[in-house]
Parts: C-alpha cells; structure tokens; sequence
C-alpha cells in the first residue's frame, strides 16, 4: 500500500479500526485465560482463595466477553466505531487490571501463611 493510500485510509477513519482489530483477537484470548485460570483454581488447596479467584475471574471473563464484543461491533459499524472502540479500549484496561489483582490476590494468599 502506497503511504498516499495509507494517509487517505487514516484519514476515512481506518486507523481506528486497527485498535479494534487488536482488542478483538486479544480479548477472545484473555477469554480462555480466565476460563483456564478458573479450572486450575479448583488445584488450590485453599477452598477460600478458589471461591474468591473464581469469582474475579467470572467477573473478569464478562468483561473481556464484553470488549470483544465492542471492537467487533467497531469494525462492523463504521459510524459509531470511535464510540464503541473507546468503551472497548476501557473495558479492556480494567480487565486487564483485575487479572493482575488476581495474579496478586493468588500469589499472597498461596505463600503467605
């Protein structure tokens, strides 16, 4: 692609769209993340820490569930793909940041007795 073609596609709003086609696949993998975290989460020999991780995860897989349903409604419907990439992109970030509450929540309740 020439860089002419390349300005005149980011100008139509195309440039947008490439955020949506990163969340979207990104979050599908998350998805199965949180589903394989919440199966391995029945290992721990802690049943208080399994119920709460569950729980989070739950949470967590609903909100990437929910993010990839936006960046797929971005590249589907070009007027409004600003707007849904944006919630997104949100959504996004604040999954992200409770699989690493997780991640934390885990690793201290496992090794601090």
């Amino acid at each position: 692609m020439s860089d002419e073609a390349a300005d005149n596609s980011t100008a139509n709003g195309s440039k947008n769209a490439r955020l949506a086609d990163h969340i979207l696949p990104s979050s599908a993998t998350m998805i199965g993340v949180c589903m394989t975290v919440i199966s391995l989460a029945h290992l721990i020999p802690k049943p208080n820490i399994s119920r709460h991780v569950n729980e989070m995860l739950s949470v967590d897989s609903l909100l990437f569930l929910s993010s990839a349903m936006l960046s797929y409604f971005a590249l589907r419907h070009r007027k409004q793909a600003e707007k849904f990439e944006r919630i997104a992109d949100v959504i996004f970030l604040v999954a992200i940041s409770l699989m690493v509450i997780v991640g934390f929540v885990v690793s201290f309740e496992l090794f601090i007795d």
